[in-house]
């Protein structure tokens, strides 16, 4: 599973799985040379930080940021996504090169929006040992946020409103039960309730109906409130705790929902971009502490501490 949010210049996801992934802290450099399987190699390109795995040193990103605070990750899509044969004339990546591509070529949401109109993810695994997982794909900026879903109808992009991403069903989809929360508000009680002079025997009325289940319709429901009402604060390091507690009110407790595999999903990580002051937090699973790299921008080059 997985639900990603973007809010103001922070953007951050938790990785939803059933099994351990053993995922680390990636950076990849400035001019890092990249072979593409057909947009070929490059060797000039933003620096990159996030988080994936290294393989073969190859960076194969669940999220990640480059220097010009352009961010992007990826979310499971099972049964939706679908992976295309080479197509002529069009930019041909295999998902697994899709953010690596994106985040070392493009410093903003509409530079990625206009090559993403031309593109085309191609079926072709990293490797006979690891397939290509199902997913859809978000990406934002200080300004905008957009996803990526390519499946049986072709290659979409959609503006993203609500700065929210989980699963399944398909973006448009989930867009049109937000609907749902149209007689919900973070107000003491609602209005209806007002005139019969009720006086409600707690605050949160104004959110009574918000979904509290687990499915990816649900948590993509109560991510758009919680993107929508909750205050950041204007201290950085209380913004990261406040956006990870938000990530946290969408998290998966082990035991709490079995898959299809008859085992408990979990929430492995949760991470926050900064995309202004360009750092990288994240929390793991049994875990309260915050552990945050720095990205440090010059002329000459980029470092991390």
């Amino acid at each position: 599973m997985c639900t990603a949010i973007s809010k103001e210049n922070l953007f951050g996801r938790n990785l939803d799985l059933d099994y351990s992934l053993d995922g680390k802290v990636i950076f990849i450099p400035r001019n890092y040379s990249f072979t593409f399987l057909h947009l070929g190699k490059t060797s000039h390109h933003y620096a990159i930080l996030g988080m994936g795995l290294l393989i073969d040193n190859y960076p194969l990103y669940f999220d990640a940021f480059n220097e010009c605070g352009l961010a992007g990750a990826g979310l499971n899509f099972p049964n939706n996504a679908k992976f295309n044969d080479f197509i002529k004339d069009k930019n041909n990546l295999s998902p697994y090169e899709l953010l690596p591509y994106v985040l070392s070529h493009f410093k903003n949401v509409d530079e990625v929006e206009a090559f993403l109109n031309t593109a085309n993810l191609i079926d072709v695994a990293f490797s006979k040992n690891l397939p290509l997982a199902p997913l859809h794909y978000i990406f934002a900026d200080k300004n905008r946020c957009i996803v990526l879903e390519q499946d049986k109808d072709g290659l979409h992009v959609y503006n993203n409103p609500v700065n929210v991403l989980t699963n399944n069903p398909i973006f448009p989809i989930h867009l049109n039960n937000v609907k749902q929360l149209s007689k919900i508000s973070n107000e003491y009680f609602n209005g209806h309730v007002k005139a019969l002079n009720i006086i409600p025997d707690s605050v949160g009325f104004g959110s009574f109906g918000l979904p509290g289940d687990y499915s990816s319709r649900s948590r993509f429901l109560k991510a758009a409130y919680l993107t929508k009402y909750v205050n950041l604060p204007d201290d950085e390091e209380k913004r990261i705790v406040t956006f990870i507690d938000m990530l946290q009110q969408v998290s998966f407790i082990d035991g709490v929902a079995l898959s299809k595999n008859n085992h408990y999903e979990k929430t492995l990580y949760s991470s926050c971009m900064n995309l202004k002051n360009l750092t990288y937090s994240y929390r793991l699973e049994y875990s309260s502490k915050i552990n945050t790299i720095k990205m440090i921008v010059d002329e000459e080059e980029v470092i991390v501490f």
